[in-house]
C-alpha cells in the first residue's frame, strides 16, 4: 500500500515553460484527501521548495537541493559538505565553464549553474566533470541546469531522511521523476514511475514508464497511484 508519493518539480509536475496546471494541484488535493503523504523534491533551492509546499496542497517537508537539504522552514537538516561545492565553484566558474545560477546565494550542499556562452548542455557537464575530478563532488544535469555538490548526497538518500521525519517505510513510497537525477529516489523507494519524457536511463531503472510527457504523465502517474493507495 502506497502511504507516501515523493515527486520531482520541474519536468515532472510543470509543463514545458516550467509552469505548473491548475490539474496538477487537483490531482494533488486528490492524494492529500486519500490520506497520502505528498513530498516535493527537486534540485531547487530550500526557499523555493517550501514556498510551493507552504501553497500546494502537499506534506509541508521537502527534499531541496537534490537530498542536500531537507526539512520545512527553519527545521531542516543539511546532508553532506556544504565546502565541497563551494570550492569547486572556483574551479569552474574561474574557467569559463559554467555560470552562476541566481540561486546560488540561498544554496547550501548543491550549486546550480548554466553552461557558459559556447557550451551545451552536455559539453559543460563533460568539461565541469574533468575539472573537479578528485575533489568528492558530483556533477549532473538536471535537464534544466547543472548542479555540483558532495558526492555523498542525492535524493535516495535525502528522501530516507523524509521517511525518517514522516515515520514512513520507503516500501511504503512511490516516487515520480524525469530525470537521472531522480535515479536514486526510484531506488529507494517501494514502487517506481517515470514519465514520457524522461531519460532513457531513468525509464529503465522504473517500474513503470507513463505515455503522458510532463504534467500530464504526472497526473496518469497519480491515477496509478490511487488504486496503491
Amino acid at each position: 500500500m502506497i502511504e507516501c508519493v515523493v515527486v520531482d518539480v520541474d519536468g515532472t509536475l510543470t509543463d514545458e515553460r516550467g509552469v505548473i496546471h491548475h490539474r496538477v494541484v487537483a490531482a494533488l488535493e486528490k492524494l492529500r484527501q486519500r490520506g497520502v503523504h505528498v513530498i516535493l523534491s527537486s534540485g531547487n533551492c530550500y526557499p523555493v521548495l517550501v514556498g510551493l509546499a507552504y501553497y500546494l496542497p502537499v506534506t509541508r517537508l521537502v527534499i531541496a537541493e537534490n537530498g542536500g537539504v531537507v526539512g520545512f522552514k527553519n527545521e531542516y537538516e543539511i546532508l553532506g559538505d556544504p565546502l565541497k561545492a563551494k570550492r569547486a565553484r572556483e574551479a569552474l566558474v574561474g574557467q569559463g565553464v559554467l555560470v552562476d545560477s541566481w540561486q546560488n546565494p540561498f544554496r547550501f550542499v548543491d550549486l546550480a549553474f548554466h553552461p557558459a556562452s559556447g557550451f551545451t548542455l552536455e559539453e559543460a557537464v563533460k568539461e565541469a566533470r574533468r575539472l573537479v575530478r578528485g575533489m568528492g563532488v558530483i556533477v549532473e544535469s538536471s535537464g534544466w541546469a547543472v548542479h555540483v555538490r558532495d558526492e555523498t548526497v542525492d535524493k535516495g538518500r535525502g528522501l530516507l531522511v523524509a521517511c525518517r521525519r514522516l515515520g514512513v517505510d520507503p516500501s511504503a513510497v512511490a516516487a515520480i521523476g524525469d530525470s537521472d537525477v531522480d535515479a536514486a529516489m526510484f531506488e529507494v523507494a517501494g514502487f517506481s514511475i517515470a514519465l514520457g519524457n524522461a531519460t532513457d536511463h531513468l525509464k529503465d531503472e522504473a517500474d513503470v514508464v507513463v505515455k503522458g510527457e510532463y504534467w500530464l504523465g504526472f497526473l496518469e502517474a497519480v491515477e496509478i497511484l490511487m488504486g496503491k493507495a
